[in-house]
This record gives C-alpha cells, sequence and structure tokens, in this order.
C-alpha cells in the first residue's frame, strides 16, 4: 500500500519552509508593497477626481454668477444707451416741434398781414366798389 517515508516528509516541509523563507522577502514583500502603494494611488485619484468634482461645482457656480452680473451690466447699459436715445429723440422732437411752431406763427402773422392789407385794399376801393355797384343797379 502507500507508505510513508518520514524523511521525505521532513524534507519536503524543510524545502517549502524555505521557499517561503526565500520567496517571502524576494516576491511576496515587494508584491504586496506594489499592490498597497497601487491601492493607495487609486485612493488618492478618487479623492482628487471628487475634489475636482467639487472644485468644478464651485467653479460653474462662480462662472454662472459672472454671466449672470455681466447680463445684468449688459441689459443696465443697454436700458442706459435707451433712455439717452430717448432723450436725444425727444430734444429733436422738441426743436422740430418748436421750429415748426415758429414756422406756424410766421405763416399766421403773414396771413394776418395779407388780411389787413387785403382789408385795406377793400376798404379803399369800397367807394369806387360803390358807384359801379350804383351803375349797374341802375341800368338794371
Amino acid at each position: 500500500m502507500l507508505e510513508i517515508n518520514p524523511s521525505l516528509v521532513i524534507l519536503t516541509a524543510v524545502v517549502f519552509l524555505g521557499l517561503i523563507a526565500i520567496l517571502n522577502p524576494m516576491l511576496y514583500k515587494p508584491m504586496l508593497k506594489f499592490i498597497d502603494e497601487r491601492n493607495a494611488s487609486i485612493k488618492n485619484d478618487e479623492e482628487s477626481a471628487s475634489k475636482n468634482v467639487s472644485d468644478l461645482s464651485v467653479y460653474q457656480a462662480e462662472a454662472e454668477s459672472i454671466i449672470q452680473n455681466a447680463r445684468n451690466e449688459a441689459n443696465k447699459i443697454r436700458q442706459e444707451a435707451l433712455n439717452a436715445a430717448k432723450g436725444v429723440a425727444l430734444k429733436e422732437v422738441e426743436a422740430k416741434r418748436s421750429a415748426l411752431e415758429a414756422d406756424y406763427n410766421a405763416f399766421l402773422s403773414t396771413l394776418n398781414a395779407q388780411k389787413d392789407e387785403l382789408k385795406a385794399s377793400l376798404s379803399s376801393k369800397l367807394p369806387e366798389l360803390k358807384s359801379v355797384l350804383n351803375d349797374k343797379l341802375v341800368r338794371i
């Protein structure tokens, strides 16, 4: 049957323990150190990524705030320009209105002068007109 040879079992145990003693500092410890360093690096990268995401949200909020302030400032400037343009337009309209009113008043004064001249002319020609009318009435 199966025989167990104690010297071979001891030799196998010694070889096994010798390999563990030799491979532990040469293979296992550096491998475990590399795995630990890699895990630490991954953890740092994850923390850095989460920090970047939180920083991104802060920067995005700041950018939106700046854009909103710029829009408000642009609207304010546009409103001021509109008000200034309206003021200039009102001044121009008022100037044109006063010029037209002055022209109208000048026209009315010349019309009144012509009316007075016409009245004076008709008044001076009234006796002559009466005599012509009387002559025509007498003929009828």
